[in-house]
């Protein structure tokens, strides 16, 4: 009798697996289905699993200053909400979606987003237009960077597991499209 009671537990046990499994297979999203933000002072996006919601990184500015005190404002587009501007809550801003900043040089930033320091993206005026864009090093090029798409499989909200992330941009000698995938 026990060994039956203990096959049932385990068979259950298996199938909640499975179900799980397909849960988690089915919260990812498809990169080329998201939509693509274009708001005032916008310098790049970021997109992630699960759903379409967007964080969005625009120039902080006044009257075409920049704040140097905080170069950067992060927001959220929530798409799932009628797409909804909304602030970044303070353990998005200080663990995972916010943004550090360091003037290195006169209307010149060092950037890192909180959840993954070791992407330095750098804030700078663009050599002729003077206009603010975020770039990134990537292979041994400068990258415009436009958006940043991170992959998540499974894990807690405070420690996701992060399959990938990619880079999207442009080559900054000749505009060409670019992506870069990497592992954290």
């Amino acid at each position: 009798m026990m060994r039956i009671i203990i096959g049932v537990l385990l068979l259950l046990f298996v199938q909640y697996a499975i179900a799980q499994e397909d849960k988690e297979i089915s919260s990812q999203v498809k990169i080329e289905h998201l939509p693509i933000p274009n708001e005032q002072g916008q310098l790049f996006y970021l997109q992630r699993d699960p759903d379409s919601n967007t964080i969005v990184y625009a120039l902080n500015s006044d009257n075409g200053a920049i704040n140097e005190d905080n170069p950067v404002s992060a927001y959220w587009i929530r798409y799932s909400e009628n797409g909804q501007k909304k602030d970044l809550s303070f353990i998005q801003r200080s663990m995972a979606y916010g943004i550090r900043h360091k003037m290195t040089a006169p209307d010149t930033f060092e950037l890192h987003i909180q959840a993954y320091k070791p992407l330095l993206i750098t804030l700078a005026p663009h050599p002729q237009t003077g206009k603010y864009q975020a770039t990134v090093q990537m292979k041994n090029k400068k990258i415009i960077l436009d958006r940043i798409f991170v992959r998540i499989k499974g894990g807690s909200f405070f420690k996701p597991n992060v399959q990938y992330i990619e880079i999207f941009g442009r080559n900054m000698e000749n505009h060409r499209k670019v992506s870069h995938r990497f592992s954290p």
